[in-house]
């Protein structure tokens, strides 16, 4: 039975709520139902929505941050009836909750204010979208300050200020946020030192092994070729629809990524639209060799990303199978002076040289070891995990123009060879880090699934539960244990779970998934 708890006391103000048709009552809450709103939509709904009503009260609203990213409204507490009475208002339309600290939500009219001392609490309305639920932590941070005479008086430090500060020494200044004016403290909003400010750009390849086009021109290609093991193999090219979702988790968890270029040669997918911030990048419009054209090799691509028009100088390089998979800063991949931040795994490289019966990946790794003991006289042993990895074009340049042969080679590599660079992986990052430009992190929380084994595909569930992982690859190579149809449905079904809310690059009108039919997976019970 449903718990009514969290409905106001006194339910008159929410009657009509009750009725309508974005609106459920979920575990005793009521909440909007949405299908198209990120984490950041929500919470800039409910900031516009708490100023407008301060605002149509006479109450100017005071912005200001906590640490780098977290916002808050301030009020002085002069104004604390005037300003509950705006937002109580506020639940004649919307369900409208609050949060203390320390306490569990009500119903704004069931809350009674610490009236008189600085105090702080989040207003919020809980919300829906799909298997999403945002509540308190995506509402609005609600501050009440005491203004005297001589000093002003917060509840907590915040990013600028100190608990208690000087009267004097409070100036306000008029900026522009989120498509409005407001009033806020001079220096709340400056650059602050552990702050990434440059734009930042999101390079995704990709290739839509479902093309019969594709298909036909590679198998023509490949007569002749021997590649090494599983560089063959249907994994690399096959897809259920992941970069839908992987863009989804740019939209959702990374908003603050300016553009997004898909490098492919494939047709465009049937459910991209054209919008400003997706760019779909050909071969020819980034290699410096157009001649060795058509490549069907990723090390090739990704030794040309640098030549991309208009990417920005700081960028994180990712495949279609690699997810955000929580909210991230770009604080996780850049340094505040644009140092990049790499992410080793356990894996270590092997010993041996390369040779054609190894993989193109792990013979890549030991050709960019020799290259770096040659250059730097220290060997490198660790692979870098799958995830979103930051690269600066300038350094790729220069790499470049350190190892021309290498990477002239790795580019008019039509098919994976023993001979390949990997740039993006631990080529450049090491690179970047003998010449001090790059670092090793272990501060983001990654995991790494091969879908095609059983285990993998039972521990995947715990994504969508605990979504406490920053970065995740669902990697299909290796040998198959559970039927193809049933990999694909747990895939699938996982990336909708993950990432229901619809990018605003998609077209409506085509539905997600890869249309595969779906069958009972009693293998993985």
């Amino acid at each position: 039975m449903v718990s009514l708890s969290a409905l106001p006391a006194d339910p008159h103000p929410w009657a009509a709520l009750l009725t309508r048709e974005d609106i459920v009552l979920e575990s005793g809450m009521l909440h909007l139902r949405h299908d198209d709103l990120s984490p950041l939509d929500a919470h800039l709904a409910d900031l516009a929505m708490i100023a407008d009503a301060l605002t149509d009260a006479g109450i100017e609203p005071l912005l200001i941050r906590h640490g780098l990213r977290d916002e808050a409204i301030v009020v002085d507490v002069a104004d604390q009836d005037r300003a509950w009475e705006a937002v109580t208002r506020l639940c004649v339309g919307e369900p409208v909750y609050v949060k203390p600290k320390g306490l569990s939500a009500v119903p704004a009219p069931d809350h009674t204010p610490r009236r008189g001392a600085p105090s702080a609490l989040r207003v919020f309305r809980p919300r829906l979208a799909g298997s999403l639920r945002y509540g308190a932590a995506h509402g609005v941070r609600l501050e009440f300050w005491r203004f005297g005479a001589e000093t002003v008086e917060a509840p907590h430090a915040n990013a600028l200020t100190r608990r208690t500060i000087a009267a004097a020494d409070i100036e306000r200044v008029s900026i522009q946020r989120h498509g409005r004016t407001w009033q806020s403290l001079r220096g709340m909003f400056d650059p602050h030192p552990n702050e990434m400010v440059d734009d930042i750009d999101m390079v995704f390849s990709w290739v839509d092994g479902s093309s019969s086009e594709f298909q036909r021109q590679r198998a023509a290609q490949m007569a002749g070729y021997v590649v090494g093991e599983g560089d063959d193999g249907p994994a690399r090219y096959r897809h259920v629809d992941e970069l839908r979702y992987a863009l989804r988790s740019v939209y959702m968890y990374a908003p603050w990524v300016r553009r997004i270029f898909i490098a492919t040669d494939s047709p465009t997918p049937a459910w991209l639209a054209d919008h400003p911030r997706v760019t779909v990048v050909r071969s020819e419009e980034f290699f410096a060799d157009t001649s060795v054209l058509p490549i069907h090799n990723s090390h090739a691509v990704e030794a040309q990303l640098h030549r991309i028009d208009g990417l920005a100088e700081h960028f994180l390089y990712s495949n279609d199978d690699m997810f955000f998979g929580r909210s991230v800063a770009p604080e996780l991949f850049f340094s505040p002076a644009g140092i990049s931040q790499f992410v080793e795994c356990d894996v270590r490289i092997g010993t041996g040289p390369n040779a054609p019966h190894r993989s193109g990946h792990d013979n890549a790794l030991r050709v960019n070891r020799e290259l770096l003991r040659e250059r730097f006289g220290r060997t490198i042993t660790h692979d870098l995990e799958h995830c979103a990895t930051p690269l600066r074009r300038s350094v790729m340049a220069e790499l470049e123009q350190t190892f021309a042969e290498d990477f002239a080679r790795t580019a008019a590599s039509r098919f994976r060879s023993a001979t390949d660079i990997s740039v993006t992986n631990s080529l450049y990052h090491y690179y970047a880090a003998f010449t001090g430009r790059a670092v090793a992190t272990t501060a983001p929380r990654t995991r790494y699934y091969q879908t095609t084994m059983a285990e993998s595909l039972r521990r995947m569930s715990r994504l969508a539960e605990r979504r406490d992982v920053d970065m995740f690859c669902l990697n299909d190579g290796g040998s198959a244990e559970v039927p193809e149809e049933v990999r694909v449905r747990v895939v699938t079904e996982l990336l909708e779970r993950m990432f229901p809310v619809r990018a605003p690059w998609e077209l409506p009108a085509v539905s997600a998934g890869s249309g595969w039919e779906r069958s009972e997976a009693s293998a993985l019970r």
